[in-house]
């Protein structure tokens, strides 16, 4: 938390009795700056005190008096709305930008805690498809916001490589695979044996029941099925690592579904042991009616384990070997019911760590397609959002800050796909995660607007000033100077980070961090087009140029955690 919003929490909890930190996430800003730089709604205070929210906002600001940060207050219907000394606030924040650089924003809450993030987990046997894409996203921004707070995060990738499915792709490979196919084309050979044996599969009983032998001996450890599915996984495994590289996401663990069969009979008999298994119909379940929910599958008539299963082996595993604060599961919000299940069946069984687990839902990707077809891949979204960008930035042309005619055909490409692959985790990430996300290619890669590249060309902006300014940056400048509206709407905006950190792993919300880093690009923006960076006068110029390494460095700070790369020209 900033020494301002800790001051207002201060002094509103010496005027009420309230505790501070319960009054500090309530402290906003006024979407007009002409109310104030900060704000507090009284509306909370209302219900606590039992009194009108106006008549205690104009109670509160007459007992104020200025003092350290905070220079004025004033009541407005249901707000008080505070001032900063401005000079005093500019110096603090530009400060510890400058100092802390890289680590700025960054806390010690997690220190010596562990957290689990669980998210992407593709099936296997299948090229990437686009459904995993929005938890890939999430994840990885998670992981780099728990990092920040000073977590030890754990990234985990719980494929989907085991079920009666892998018989049908052993059948299929079997009947008409191809091992040079196989080599060169891996998934997408497999892919088109598993659509085959679907098609054919149609009108052919004895094509299932070949596929449910093959899935029995894969279970029962076969040489030839083990032997089979194990290539399978393994060359999938390679290329998901490979489109991960182009993401700038990499995994500590790629353990999937079969990594628990072997724990599950043991984990059956305690659970009859405990007395939590009915049996209804043939099959075993957990009965879940008194939580308002359906009965928890476990084991069905034929004995086969369901996920629901190998969660809660997974979910035991990996306390054992982890002991985690807390594990998150980043899956679309189709499965609410299986965690709710999951989380409530741990809890019966006596875990008291389930009350650690979280699932973070999201919603899905409306209108994303390709050329290519239907059916639509990573591979083939990355593809075409490079070349939508190659041809964006040809059409810009030569600008004055990236002069990109200068700029040689491989980094214009590595450019490219910079852009490309910002734009779609940008469009992603920038709503809020349990609504669903709007997809148009046109919109998206735009320069101007709620786009990533908008916020990657602030970047770049900054990055173009400070080349050409050909003194040294220091803390030494006349802070006074950085007085106009513009110039201060800035500095408010950088010294929030810290509390944008908190909020989002507070939320599990990406979208904060997104808004937050859109809003100061757009600011920052807003700045340039009515003031000169590196002008005549000295020491406008020199606090100036601080101010906008500051921008820079929060810029490129948000951009990481998101995933986009920070770039200098484009």
């Amino acid at each position: 938390m900033n020494e301002v919003i800790q001051a207002i929490a201060d002094f509103i909890s010496r005027e009420t009795g309230l505790a501070p930190e319960e009054l500090h996430r309530w402290v906003e800003v006024p979407r007009d700056s002409q109310w104030g730089d900060y704000a507090f709604p009284c509306f909370l205070l209302a219900k606590t005190l039992r009194r009108p929210p106006q008549n205690l906002a104009r109670e509160v600001a007459m007992k104020f008096k200025p003092v350290g940060l905070l220079s004025d207050c004033t009541a407005a219907g249901a707000y008080v709305n505070f001032r900063i000394q401005r000079e005093a606030w500019a110096e603090v924040v530009l400060k510890r930008i400058f100092f802390k650089d890289t680590s700025y924003g960054q806390s010690s809450e997690g220190e010596g805690k562990r957290v689990l993030i669980e998210f992407s987990s593709p099936n296997i046997a299948k090229p990437f498809h686009v459904g995993h894409l929005r938890s890939t996203i999430m994840g990885n921004a998670l992981c780099q916001i728990f990092e920040r707070r000073g977590y030890q995060v754990l990234r985990l990738n719980h494929l989907g490589d085991w079920g009666k499915q892998f018989g049908e792709v052993i059948t299929a490979f079997k009947r008409w695979g191809n091992l040079d196919q196989l080599e060169t084309q891996p998934l997408k050979h497999l892919l088109e044996v598993y659509s085959r044996f679907h098609h054919e599969s149609e009108d052919d009983e004895a094509l299932h029941e070949e596929a449910r032998a093959w899935f029995k001996k894969l279970e029962e450890g076969n040489s030839e099925a083990r032997a089979l599915w194990g290539r399978f996984r393994a060359i999938s495994v390679e290329e998901f690592k490979r489109l991960y590289s182009l993401l700038g996401i990499t995994f500590d663990s790629y353990e999937g579904e079969s990594f628990y069969q072997d724990r599950l009979p043991a984990l059956i008999d305690r659970m009859r042991g405990a007395g939590l298994l009915e049996e209804s119909q043939g099959a075993w379940i957990v009965p879940l009616e008194t939580y308002q929910m359906p009965p928890a599958l476990i084991l069905k008539k034929d004995e086969a384990t369901l996920y629901l299963t190998r969660d809660i082996a997974a979910a035991e595993y990996r306390f054992q070997k982890w002991n985690f604060a807390k594990m998150i599961y980043v899956v679309g919000v189709p499965q609410k019911l299986h965690f709710q299940q999951l989380f409530k069946v741990l809890d019966l069984m006596g875990y008291e760590w389930s009350k650690r687990l979280v699932h973070v839902d999201f919603g899905h990707v409306l209108g994303m397609s390709t050329r290519r077809g239907e059916v639509v891949f990573l591979q083939d979204v990355v593809d075409e959002a490079v070349q939508r960008a190659e041809r964006v930035i040809e059409e810009r042309g030569e600008d004055k800050e990236a002069r990109i005619g200068k700029i040689a055909a491989e980094e214009r490409k590595n450019i490219a796909r910079a852009v490309g692959l910002g734009a779609i985790i940008f469009n992603d990430l920038r709503t809020k995660r349990t609504k669903d996300v709007e997809f148009d290619w046109e919109r998206i890669l735009g320069f101007e607007g709620a786009t990533g590249p908008y916020c990657q060309n602030a970047h770049v902006r900054c990055c173009g000033i400070m080349r050409k300014y050909p003194g040294e940056v220091t803390v030494t400048v006349d802070y006074g100077v950085l007085a106009c509206d513009e110039e201060f709407d800035l500095i408010k905006r950088l010294g929030e980070l810290p509390e944008v950190l908190r909020r989002a792993a507070e939320e599990y919300e990406p979208s904060l961090i997104a808004v937050y880093m859109l809003e100061l690009a757009m600011t920052f923006n807003g700045f340039l087009a009515r003031h000169r960076v590196l002008g005549e006068e000295k020491r406008a110029t020199q606090a100036r140029v601080l101010l906008t390494q500051g921008v820079k460095r929060v810029l490129a700070i948000c951009l990481r955690i998101l995933g986009i790369e920070a770039l200098e020209r484009m």
